[in-house]
């Protein structure tokens, strides 16, 4: 594709992909695991997510006009390349509609639980392709637009400190011990995933790449820290048994809230969080994309085509009575997508490029 972007709109594009749905529920999650310490998963998170990073970085410097997808096909040939860039296409169409499904059950859940939840997702999958089905320049500009929302979100979270806060909750620090800290930084790191969009918009930043690994360390740095002050308010204004039995603290940290002009501050909040669940889904609908066709006119095809996937996977995912069995399927499958396939295609680059220079002599 041609469009092109700036460093500016990579970073809010990782920004946007990277917080969605998955922090409104993550205080309580974590809280089983970390307890008084939640915080300090969430940094351990941001810390792990870092390291990927810097493969990433190494792996698309040696590549800096290609995509994963063209990464793949370079290194291990047509055959193989394509074959896994079709598991990258379904495995990102499979987090969209995940994605897609926990957005309805939330919407359903907190402000219209009369509405059937395949019209919701219908109407979430349709704004989401109105945006993705153009080029990347005009959806980079549109998340940058959108991330003066997290300004209001925040200044909203800051009411919070008006209700009984105690500080006391996470004191002392580090009493859950290492062990669970780790394992709650494990429950974390899946709720902040979206980073991995890096490996498909990084080719496509114009102009001199030299810092470009400051920036998407920027954007990691944000978002470990947005997570880490949500799940400090959480832990400060709940109780530790009250925090373990919340779907999403988030949420009702913000229900108690009521003044004069304003009641209902958790609605407020949740109708401005719709912003930053749709265009999670919207860049994974473009990556999925952009995984198997550079072509403009192939990508719109193929998103539309991707579109219908999702809500029939979506459909067929709000049916079934826990979604347990498959977020922790999809879990493992992240980890191996976005973690070990890179780390191999960045060590075997080495092979690659020695066996150029083999040749070349």
């Amino acid at each position: 594709m041609n469009s092109t972007i700036d460093r500016t709109q990579l970073l809010f594009l990782i920004i946007k992909t990277q917080i969605g749905i998955g922090l409104l529920s993550l205080p309580a999650e974590i809280q089983s695991s970390a307890k008084s310490d939640s915080w300090i998963s969430v940094l351990v998170a941001g810390t792990v997510i870092q390291f990927i990073l810097l493969v990433y970085w190494l792996l698309l410097r040696k590549f800096p006009n290609d995509n994963l997808s063209a990464i793949t096909v370079r290194m291990l040939g047509p055959y193989i390349g394509r074959a896994i860039n079709a598991v990258y296409y379904a495995f990102f169409v499979f987090i969209a509609a995940y994605a897609s499904t926990l957005y309805v059950e939330l919407v359903k859940n907190w402000m219209l639980p009369l509405t059937p939840g395949w019209i919701l997702l219908l109407l979430i999958i349709g704004t989401s392709l109105y945006l993705a089905y153009d080029n990347l320049r005009v959806i980079a500009r549109f998340f940058v637009l959108s991330s003066a929302l997290f300004i209001v979100l925040i200044m909203i979270s800051i009411l919070t400190f008006s209700n009984n806060v105690h500080v006391s909750n996470i004191m002392p620090i580090g009493q859950t011990g290492v062990l669970q800290i780790l394992n709650g930084s494990e429950k974390t790191f899946f709720s902040m995933l979206g980073f991995e969009v890096t490996l498909f918009y990084f080719s496509q930043v114009q102009g001199n790449r030299k810092g470009m690994f400051k920036v998407i360390s920027l954007a990691n740095l944000f978002v470990t820290l947005f997570y880490t002050y949500f799940v400090f308010i959480c832990l400060i204004g709940f109780s530790p048994d009250a925090l373990g039995h919340m779907n999403e603290p988030v949420l009702y940290i913000l229900k108690g809230l009521s003044y004069q002009l304003f009641d209902r501050i958790d609605l407020i909040f949740l109708t401005i969080w719709i912003i930053p669940m749709t265009v999670t889904i919207v860049s994974y609908l473009c990556v999925a994309g952009k995984s198997l066709t550079t072509s403009q006119s192939a990508y719109q095809k193929l998103v539309l085509f991707s579109g219908a996937a999702v809500f029939a996977i979506g459909w067929y995912l709000s049916k079934l009575e826990s979604l347990e069995p498959f977020n922790k399927w999809l879990e493992k499958a992240y980890f191996i997508m976005i973690a070990a396939v890179p780390l191999l295609l960045w060590l075997g680059s080495f092979l690659t490029t020695a066996g150029a220079k083999a040749e070349s002599t």
